[in-house]
């Protein structure tokens, strides 16, 4: 059985909620279905759903409500053999491609066909994962220092780009030109290598600044530089669509 954990019932949403269900209970997988309150967080009802024995907790709304049931479920030793569903209410948010569905009744209809991948984390440390992309995002450049095992750096840049796997992009806007003549190259095909795009990919990382920088998942900010990030590997099970699609990378 299914154990829904949905968004507070605002009066924008609830007519989409009850038509979720409505779509659930006619596809033959309808569960109990709960929402966070003052009395309950996210994370304590992810919690109830363990403790009580669901072997599938779905996370239905944003990015950001998805993130915090994923680290439930990653830091709960009696969550180890839970199956994580998706039902996203953006299905062009990164975490609707990363499953593989475009529309409600599709998202609800993967759950059925319980198509099952072991997946990537990404962990700030101490205790937060999430399974979208994180960014420090800044109008001006600014000097980012890097830890990387026993390798040290520093970078000048105005946005920084974390994957899961621990895909690591760092970007200059200065190098880019202007919009006109980004314009002109578009406009008359002419190719330029990217020269203000700096990739590279690890299993930990440790970012610092002078001043403290948001890291921000999903729009939230959920940490300020000093930030530690790791990968973790495989050890999620979520359900995808039969013929998912692997999400692209904007910058």
């Amino acid at each position: 059985m299914y154990y829904y954990i949905m968004e507070p019932p605002r009066a924008k949403i609830v007519s989409r909620q009850e038509k979720i269900k409505d779509v659930l209970g006619n596809l033959g997988i309808a569960g109990e279905t709960v929402a966070p309150s003052a009395a309950r967080t996210i994370e304590e009802l992810a919690h109830l759903g363990i403790i009580k024995g669901y072997s599938t907790i779905v996370a239905v709304g944003p990015e950001s409500l998805v993130n915090k049931v994923i680290t439930v479920l990653a830091t709960q030793k009696e969550a180890k053999d839970v199956v994580l569903g998706i039902i996203p209410n953006d299905f062009n948010s990164q975490i609707a491609q990363r499953i593989g569905v475009k529309d409600l009744y599709g998202a609800c209809n993967v759950l059925k066909q319980r198509k099952l991948e072991t997946i990537d984390l990404c962990l700030l440390e101490p205790n937060k994962f999430f399974i979208t992309e994180a960014t420090i995002d800044t109008f001006f450049n600014q000097e980012i220092y890097f830890g990387i095992e026993k390798l040290k750096g520093k970078a000048l840049t105005n946005k920084v780009l974390i994957k899961p796997g621990l895909e690591i992009y760092l970007l200059d806007k200065t190098l880019q030109g202007s919009p006109i003549s980004g314009f002109w190259r578009w406009l008359f095909g002419k190719k330029t290598q990217d020269v203000f795009t700096s990739y590279f990919h690890t299993k930990k990382i440790r970012l610092e600044s002078q001043n403290p920088l948001s890291l921000k998942v999903s729009g939230e900010t959920i940490a300020k530089t000093p930030v530690t990030i790791q990968n973790r590997s495989r050890v999620l099970k979520i359900i995808v669509a039969r013929d998912r699609m692997k999400a692209t990378t904007n910058l």
